[in-house]
């Protein structure tokens, strides 16, 4: 069997094999503010900046954060991002990929080569903000339009398509819309009903929009406090969306609410571990000179606590981000031509790299193949006969767990 991707040099796969092969126990690891949470309530190490609300842990996902002083931390890693010209819009929460506003268009910057090229050729005036679909690896940037409203486009190959126009109940930042893995759907704070009647605009409405990628249509879900801000995090294994402003709000895929619950606070934080099925949740709140924030970890199928809350006083700050392993792949399809076979999946929690285990019989493995970060493979001359295959993903955290096993036939 031979495939047709080419995986870079072979000390490169071999160590993401290695990557991958490791077994899919990988902890959590949880930052509060600057600082790393070992067991819930305890701190580890520091990232080097005063605890405060001075980084958004959610642009970029769970992987990249900015610091104070720092610049852009690849929380994997620990290591500084040396970037080049430009601004940062986006980061790929799978490889190692920076988004940057230049003059002349959104450029994707390899950080770990500096190799880069150009993704959206557009004129970076009024962009407001970008989001990146992991597993589809496309990007979405929206642009702020003389009458107040937003275009939405993403990525093409003959340049940026526009989605949809809408308008955002407030100036959009990452936190304020998300996109699912496979790019099907992108979900925002909309604005139903606004007052003035030339921009800038004041909502008094804000609701829920969830917009379909293909068609453009559009439909909105919920009232919101138009005072509080909100943020959206997408389940990628249960299909939900978390809206967590004054209270936190789940709905499922299509927007239909699944129940809510009001936590107090005066800030509310919540990241959900693909990998460990977790959902922690930071509550901060302060009185004067002092504050405390309590984190606490849920199941995320179930949503029921796990352990109780611990509150801290020191070094309490509002933002969470998780880094970990990824979550099992999803939507495995094979399809087979004669004797070509192409693999397509959904990546789960940002695996930057795959392995196929393949076997000759249920739930036996005679070999293993490293795919890369994408989302498919193909292969010519696969051999007739039965295959029983399933696939795992990995990243620097380590490895996650497999797939459903699906068989092949090839005759």
């Amino acid at each position: 069997m031979s495939s047709s991707r080419v995986t870079g040099p072979a000390v490169l796969a071999a160590l993401s094999l290695l990557m991958c092969a490791r077994p899919a126990t990988a902890q959590d690891r949880v930052f509060v503010g600057s600082r790393e949470v070992g067991a819930i309530g305890h701190f580890g190490g520091d990232l080097g900046q005063a605890p405060a609300l001075l980084w958004e842990p959610r642009f970029g996902g769970e992987r990249y954060v900015h610091v104070f002083g720092r610049g852009v931390i690849d929380l994997r890693t620990g290591r500084a991002i040396p970037l080049a010209e430009g601004f940062p819009v986006a980061y790929d929460r799978a490889r190692p990929r920076v988004y940057m506003g230049r003059s002349d268009g959104i450029w994707a910057v390899d950080v770990s080569t500096s190799w880069s090229f150009l993704v959206l050729p557009v004129s970076v005036t009024g962009l407001a903000t970008c989001v990146h679909a992991t597993s589809a690896d496309v990007l979405f940037c929206a642009f702020l339009r003389p009458d107040g409203q937003h275009d939405i486009v993403r990525s093409g190959p003959f340049g940026p398509v526009l989605v949809v126009t809408t308008r955002f109940a407030e100036f959009p930042s990452s936190a304020g819309w998300v996109v699912t893995p496979d790019a099907s759907r992108i979900y925002l704070k909309h604005c139903a009903r606004s007052a003035g009647s030339t921009p800038p605009y004041h909502c008094v409405e804000p609701d829920l929009a969830m917009v379909d990628v293909a068609t453009g249509a559009v439909s909105t879900a919920g009232r919101f406090d138009a005072r509080a801000s909100l943020r959206l995090v997408w389940d990628d294994v249960h299909d939900r969306l978390f809206a967590v402003g004054t209270r936190i709000d789940v709905f499922t895929s299509d927007l239909v609410s699944l129940g809510s619950a009001a936590t107090g606070g005066r800030c509310r934080d919540l990241a959900i571990s693909p990998h460990s099925g977790r959902i922690y949740l930071n509550v901060y709140d302060d009185h004067f000179s002092t504050s405390w924030a309590t984190l606490s970890a849920y199941d995320a199928g179930a949503l029921r606590p796990l352990e109780p809350g611990i509150m801290r006083t020191a070094h309490a700050a509002c933002g969470i981000a998780v880094v970990t392993a990824p979550g099992a792949p999803r939507d495995l399809q094979a399809h087979v031509i004669g004797r070509d076979l192409a693999l397509t999946w959904t990546n789960i929690g940002a695996a930057s790299g795959f392995v196929l285990d393949v076997g000759f019989a249920p739930g036996r493995t005679d070999w293993s193949l490293f795919l890369g970060p994408e989302a498919f493979a193909r292969f010519s001359g696969v051999p007739p006969g039965t295959y029983y295959v399933r696939l795992r993903g990995g990243n620097e955290v380590g490895g996650g767990r497999s797939s459903d096993e699906m068989v092949v036939r090839v005759r």
